[in-house]
């Protein structure tokens, strides 16, 4: 009697199903693949669609609405002092953000909502990209159009014109009345645009390649299989089957592994009591703290915030995530702001895990918005305070006047004769000397606690916290006399020959019921008084 086969019963008539089955597999995976490409540029889209948006909104909050308003489209708004802090503006958000090419503000043509002209660019007038105050712009208007009839931003598709192929940001800027002042634009070209979707692209492609991959010795391990199992034993063949399956899941904890390793962001792992069992790379290099120093300990964060853990576990209660913006310390008591992300990996029983928490820094982007917020609060001439800031600290010490009892006083300047100094040495010369007394007379008050501010045209104000009526006319004496002391020329002064100032000194105790502009009002009062009885000098309520 022969030996029966070693390799067992010959293979059953179907045996070539499972071919059949795994490239049926594989075209549902490259179909999957396909679609998972094409969302990831969808989702890239989307992602810097929103960036350049939040950026010209927020650069469009930033503007100063009468600075803007003041704006008519026409030469001669060139070098004026509201078109040269506008330009400032433009390019303080062109210079923090250079995959912008062209930041502008256009404002329709009177009775033509398909015209639109020219107010501000960031552009070097030097510069054959420069765009003068007055120009019509002769492109495609209907995205502009869009955001003047809707009032909302718009983020445009491909736009050619004689600069070339652009994609826009395009967001309206609004007057104290919210009526529509200028449209401002931030344009990317379409080059470096479509380099960005390309690395979208790139990392789908990346991730539906390492699938296929897997899928593919998927498929090869099938087939393997198959031929074993007409030379081995049942009990062979499943055993083979597990290790190839071990060996898969292996490889894919490996691709995993390298992604971690590689990435940008920085990464924790966390078991269910928060206690870190692996970190990062770029965890090591963003917290400035090696892997060993911090595997199972908590997260340096939230054993510095003890507050901080309550509140991530509220919220993974809540819905297995959490997201936030914190501050982390590292080892040298530097502070730098990242934006948290953690999410919950749950086991077959339902039980937590692990966490898996990504950081990302966000240093630069909190730069750029504290720039942005220092530029709204200065005056783009004189580099002191601005209007703005002078009414946010007014209020501010008369509610802190309020609560303490004490005085407040506040203190209005005005250049003598300087219409005179303009029409004799031109605006170019008046624009020194407000920059000049604007230094004299910020460099004549407490630093840290006393504001000097540009008020408008050759008008300053000093608000002076806690100083009684004679501290407050003492200070406007020592102004007074800095300012005399520059000597700088002044012919159209008769009394000096150089620049001078008047002052007017108002002082009360704060109380409910009265307004701050009183006491502004009474300033104003005492430099008219000053102004008529004979300039450079000092009045103060008696």
């Amino acid at each position: 009697m022969a030996d029966p086969d070693p390799a067992g019963p010959p293979p059953p008539a179907n045996s070539r199903s499972p071919l059949w089955l795994g490239g049926l597999l594989f075209l549902v995976t490259l179909a999957a693949s396909a679609w998972f490409v094409d969302q990831m540029v969808e989702f890239g889209e989307r992602v810097e669609q929103q960036h350049g948006l939040g950026v010209v909104n927020t650069a469009a909050a930033l503007l100063q609405p009468g600075e803007v308003a003041a704006l008519r489209g026409q030469p001669a708004d060139a070098g004026s002092p509201a078109h040269d802090a506008v330009r400032a503006d433009l390019r303080s958000v062109r210079d923090a953000n250079p995959e912008f090419r062209f930041v502008y503000l256009m404002r329709p043509l009177p009775g033509r909502s398909d015209r639109f002209v020219f107010l501000a660019d960031a552009e070097d007038p030097d510069s054959s990209d420069y765009s003068a105050p007055g120009d019509v712009y002769e492109g495609p208007s209907y995205e502009l159009r869009n955001v003047v009839e809707t009032g909302r931003p718009v983020f445009s598709g491909v736009v050619q014109d004689e600069w070339g192929s652009f994609v826009s940001a395009l967001t309206p800027v609004n007057d104290a009345d919210g009526r529509l002042i200028a449209v401002l634009g931030i344009d990317i070209e379409q080059d470096s645009w479509l380099d960005t979707q390309a690395r979208y692209r790139s990392f789908g492609l990346t991730i539906a390649g390492l699938v296929l991959a897997l899928v593919a010795l998927f498929l090869v391990g099938l087939q393997l299989q198959r031929q074993a199992a007409q030379r081995m034993a049942r009990l062979g063949q499943r055993l083979a089957e597990q290790l190839r399956e071990l060996e898969q899941a292996q490889e894919g904890l490996r691709l995993a592994d390298i992604v971690v390793r590689h990435t940008s962001e920085a990464i924790m792992v966390l078991d269910p009591r928060m206690h870190v069992v692996s970190v990062n790379p770029a965890f090591e290099r963003l917290t400035g703290r090696r892997a060993v120093d911090v595997v199972g300990q908590l997260p340096p964060t939230l054993a510095q915030e003890p507050a901080l853990m309550s509140r991530v576990m509220a919220a993974i209660n809540a819905g297995d995530h959490w997201e936030d913006e914190v501050w982390g310390t590292r080892p040298d008591g530097t502070r730098y702001p990242v934006s948290a992300l953690a999410e919950v990996v749950r086991g077959e029983d339902g039980g937590i895990a692990h966490f898996v928490v990504v950081l990302h820094d966000v240093s630069a982007q909190k730069e750029l918005e504290a720039r942005l917020r220092e530029l709204s609060a200065t005056d783009g001439l004189t580099r002191i305070a601005n209007r703005r800031a002078f009414d946010e600290a007014l209020l501010r010490e008369w509610e802190r006047a309020l609560r303490s009892g004490g005085p407040l006083s506040v203190v209005m300047a005005d250049i003598d004769f300087f219409k005179r100094y303009n029409d004799q040495y031109g605006h170019v010369a008046g624009d020194a000397c407000l920059q000049q007394v604007a230094a004299a007379l910020q460099a004549g008050v407490r630093q840290g606690g006393d504001l000097v501010a540009r008020y408008g045209g050759e008008e300053f104000v000093v608000v002076l916290p806690g100083a009684d009526e004679a501290a407050a006319r003492a200070v406007a004496e020592s102004l007074r006399q800095r300012v005399q002391a520059l000597a700088l020329p002044h012919e159209g002064n008769p009394a000096t020959g150089v620049v001078t100032i008047s002052l007017g000194v108002a002082t009360c105790a704060p109380v409910r019921g009265r307004e701050p502009t009183a006491l502004v009002d009474a300033a104003d009062r005492q430099l008219y008084r000053a102004k008529a009885g004979g300039r450079n000098r000092v009045e103060a309520a008696d």
